[in-house]
């Protein structure tokens, strides 16, 4: 019965897409229909978070983007200097047109990224820029401090270049940006139509049109991609990939991101002991774990390999006898059942989790138990609210460590003594002086040494257990070509991509 009726709700599922989709959905030549997880609440590049769906989609660019290499790369200023500690000059591109026609100047840059700033806290904030100026074909950045993680604060997708000349009553719907695909119609929550760029500074955009439809739910990308709805989508997950593995119809493109799922330990609880985090850090098994998750790789250090600098040479691997000198280390023995005991007191931790990777939760809960520690499990609404019911030993995390290429800001957040984001209450005047160091080391191999102290300092102290690293993963239909896959995900359709 319960077979029968889930072959019901998968055909209604599919009847659902198609009738959503209708003509407009057909494929050809020339146009491109593309499914992805999430839609922001507006279109407008200044409001929250919406940015990641205009450079998702093609239609907004930034001074600076991230190539697939997660190296930096000219976008619409073609160079860049640090003049001084404070003061930075980008040379903004010659020739660039809005996709209304209208040149992108000087000075309407800086109107687009002042407008950021106003609308957007959190641009005010990775910025930190004091003063802007014009001067000829340049915009010259003054910094409120020493800020070495400038250039990367400027790729963010918030700093998207809208032209502040146009209607901006219809930003939220149409905005007017340099991208090689133009909006052309919204629905919130449902559908963006957009149009080749024909004013486009980097060559000829390789569609004609493209739909985008917002499907959340994994599955049902996966079906509509297999029912011919889509010709590419966005997150293929572990469970619905072997539809499309060993198929010559399809093609996956895939890399490690830039996030890493992690256990953030409460210092201010029995996990005050180093030797116990230790312990732990050793009991757990990522390979296993990540493959239990699927589409992802062993992690054992903060930064996955997509990111190509703060790697110290060193990380965290399965190691029971490794483990168990640690327990021993921190007083603890096993008693009769197996389970790990101090002073007769058995060791029960309280393992909160806030997301809804259920089945990895349940392996982490199982690795535990087989490695001799009890556990409580917890869940909260968001790990912010884990203070409510009676805080935690463990705390699920799932962070992007590189969110602009740059680790600086998320270092900061987490693990700086005084950031009221650490949450584990770590402290350590070392990893302290590493941070302040970085924040003003504009030698670059000078700051790859400090990401690599920091990673080397964590591993160490073990303030957080650092398990796996999730994949970026799309898949598409044979006949779309020339797709890139960006570690950073909130880059998807490029001007290169062509359907067949």
């Amino acid at each position: 019965m319960k077979r029968i009726l889930s072959m019901f709700l998968l055909g209604v599922s599919l009847l659902a897409l198609a009738g959503c989709g209708g003509n407009a959905m057909k494929t050809t030549a020339g146009h491109l229909n593309l499914a992805i997880w999430w839609f922001g609440e507006t279109l407008d590049p200044a409001h929250a978070w919406d940015s990641w769906t205009l450079t998702r989609i093609g239609a907004g660019e930034t001074l600076v983007a991230v190539n697939e290499h997660m190296e930096f790369i000219p976008q619409l200023a073609d160079k860049w200097e640090n003049v001084d500690p404070v003061t930075w000059r980008f040379h903004i591109r010659q020739g660039v047109k809005f996709q209304n026609g209208d040149p992108m100047t000087p000075e309407l840059v800086k109107a687009s990224i002042e407008r950021s700033m106003n609308e957007n806290e959190r641009a005010k904030k990775i910025a930190r820029i004091k003063e802007m100026r014009v001067e000829g074909e340049d915009l010259v950045f003054v910094t409120t401090t020493p800020y070495a993680s400038f250039v990367s604060s400027l790729s963010d997708p918030v700093f998207i270049i809208v032209n502040t000349q146009a209607d901006l009553s219809k930003v939220a719907s149409t905005p007017v940006l340099t991208g090689p695909y133009t909006i052309t119609d919204w629905t919130k929550g449902v559908e963006i139509q957009l149009k080749r760029n024909e004013h486009y500074w980097d060559g000829t955009p390789g569609l004609e049109t493209v739909t985008v439809k917002n499907v959340e739910d994994d599955a049902s990308r996966a079906m509509a991609l297999q029912s011919g709805e889509f010709d590419l989508i966005q997150r293929l997950s572990a469970a619905n990939r072997s539809l499309f593995e060993n198929n010559a119809n399809y093609g996956i493109y895939e890399t490690t991101g830039v996030r890493v799922q992690m256990l953030t330990t409460n210092e201010e609880g029995v996990l005050g002991d180093k030797n116990l985090r230790t312990a732990l850090a050793y009991l757990f098994d990522s390979e296993a774990l990540a493959e239990v998750y699927g589409n992802a790789v062993a992690a054992g250090e903060p930064f996955p390999p997509s990111i190509p600098y703060g790697h110290p040479g060193e990380k965290i691997t399965h190691d029971p006898a490794k483990a168990d000198a640690a327990f021993a280390a921190a007083g603890y023995t096993k008693n009769a059942q197996g389970m790990y005991e101090k002073n007769g007191q058995p060791l029960t931790l309280k393992f909160a989790t806030w997301g809804d990777k259920t089945t990895l939760y349940e392996a982490i809960e199982s690795q535990l138990r087989e490695g001799g520690v009890d556990v409580k499990m917890i869940h909260v609404q968001e790990p912010d609210k884990v203070d409510s019911v009676g805080g935690f030993d463990l705390l699920e995390e799932d962070w992007a460590v590189a969110a602009t290429n740059d680790p600086y800001s998320w270092l900061r957040g987490m693990f700086y003594s005084d950031s009221t984001s650490n949450r584990g209450h770590y402290k350590s005047a070392a990893f302290d002086a590493i941070l302040d160091e970085m924040a003003t080391a504009m030698d670059p191999a000078r700051k790859d040494e400090l990401v690599k102290a920091a990673a080397r300092q964590l591993i160490e102290d073990q303030p957080t257990l650092f398990l796996t690293a999730p994949m970026t993963i799309l898949a598409g239909k044979s006949n779309v070509k020339n797709v890139k896959i960006f570690p950073l995900d909130y880059y998807l359709l490029t001007k290169d991509v062509t359907v067949e």
